[in-house]
């Protein structure tokens, strides 16, 4: 981040010769640049052009350039922004179900690129924990992008899709997601996206569709493709945020060792003042991997040290997972009783939230830690406590079927070790494909 800013002591020493009028333009367009990445890439390909061409530097035209920004652009997006303020809280005030009548009501207000940005960037803070409420946010940033003849609304409108896909992927639809997304490509290839910033972004939501649905090639292709353009216009923190992502996607491949050296590289671009989610996040991913890799202590030392402070967040069906990581902790030191305590507390948090896949993940863990520990006969118990998760929103008639020959093999009691893995496996499969079906092991 430039922190540089015009002092007088700065203008005086230019005034006095003290310091080359060009060094003090150098200073002023890196300035710039921070404020729009954008700009940043066009001003660079006109100079490589024109050096191509000329062999000369055009910081002669700079200045006419800048003055025109600093005199004209400046003040048009600030007040364009802050008109985009006053009508995002007039939006508000109006019921939810009212607001996209309002805005195709109205001949004036509620147009152009900032109103849509301060929409989109509404759909992102909510989209992890009301996904609903994040899907009507890029609804209506969509609608705004259709009402303007701005030009940067045209970029804004394939965009705002992509919010939308992405805010139904993390509702769980993931077919209907992949169905937006198909219209978002659509519209990027006839309108075209000049903006690297939003094409990244564009590419990061897709490889975060992708990465749901285990088509881990794909993922991991448009994530690096989403790195490289964000590298591009300087957003270091928007690299970590993918850098998460890839990391993601590595663990779930099985890439332990790529997943925990990734999820590093993340951490040192992010900082939890700029993003306290992800941030905590990344670094529960890092637990959750030093945990598969039998690394206990490190793993432990992360959760002590942000368990407390996640609690800030508010999300609890996120804090329930520190639970769930102690859990499968406790069950690898050979500690029954705080398993058993903890995966129980975790997985009625994630049934009484109706999100079936997650307790069903949970129980799996202690079924394991129960046959681990010779306990057969308490994976009987253990079906019985695994029924009501057939009623679960989430859960779909393959995965019913699943969990039914577990209930079957835990009463019979002739449940293996590798039966539970491979259903594990299965659920992490079923939950991005429903038709997917379950083989035992023989």
């Amino acid at each position: 981040m430039n922190d540089l800013h015009l002092s007088r002591e700065l203008l005086r020493a230019i005034a006095n010769g003290d310091l080359p009028p060009r060094a003090f333009l150098e200073m002023v367009l890196h300035h710039l640049f921070e404020f729009c990445p954008h700009c940043a890439v066009e001003w660079h390909a006109y100079e490589s052009e024109k050096h191509a061409h000329t062999g000369a530097s055009g910081y002669d035209s700079a200045f006419s350039l800048l003055s025109h920004v600093l005199a004209h652009q400046l003040p048009r997006v600030a007040l364009a922004e802050r008109a985009a303020e006053r009508d995002f809280r007039d939006l508000m005030r109006v019921p939810p179900e009212l607001r996209a009548r309002r805005i195709l009501r109205s001949y004036r207000r509620f147009r152009g690129a900032a109103l849509a940005d301060r929409l989109i960037a509404e759909c992102r803070r909510c989209v992890t924990s009301r996904p609903r409420e994040a899907h009507e946010f890029a609804f209506l940033a969509q609608l705004v992008t259709n009402q303007s003849s701005e030009p940067a609304s045209r970029e804004l409108s394939p965009l705002s899709m992509a919010e939308m896909a992405n805010a139904t992927r993390a509702g769980g639809d993931l077919s209907e997601a992949d169905k937006i997304f198909m219209r978002v490509r659509k519209l990027t290839l006839l309108g075209g996206v000049i903006d690297p910033a939003v094409s990244a972004r564009i590419d990061s939501l897709e490889g975060s569709l992708r990465k749901d649905q285990r088509r881990f090639k794909e993922a991991e292709e448009i994530l690096s493709r989403a790195q490289f353009l964000y590298e591009i216009v300087g957003e270091s923190a928007q690299v970590g945020r993918v850098h998460v992502q890839q990391a993601t996607v590595y663990f779930q491949m099985g890439s332990l060792t790529k997943a925990l050296s990734v999820s590093k590289k993340a951490l040192s671009l992010l900082t939890p003042e700029e993003d306290r989610f992800l941030y905590f996040f990344a670094r529960r991913l890092i637990a959750i991997v030093l945990v598969d890799l039998d690394r206990l202590a490190e793993a432990i030392a992360i959760l002590d040290m942000d368990e407390r402070e996640h609690r800030t967040l508010n999300e609890p069906l996120y804090q329930i997972r520190y639970s769930w990581l102690r859990g499968r902790i406790a069950a690898a030191r050979g500690d029954l009783a705080a398993a058993e305590r903890l995966f129980v507390t975790t997985r009625g948090t994630f049934m009484q939230a109706g999100i079936g896949f997650d307790a069903a993940m949970v129980s799996l863990d202690l079924a394991l830690a129960y046959l681990k520990n010779g306990q057969t006969a308490q994976t009987k118990r253990l079906a019985e406590q695994i029924k009501p998760l057939f009623e679960a929103q989430d859960m779909h008639r393959e995965a019913i079927a699943a969990l039914l020959l577990f209930c079957e093999a835990a009463e019979q009691e002739s449940l293996t070790i590798s039966f539970v893995r491979e259903l594990a496996k299965f659920l992490e499969a079923a939950r991005a494909d429903p038709s997917y079906r379950f083989r035992p092991p023989s």
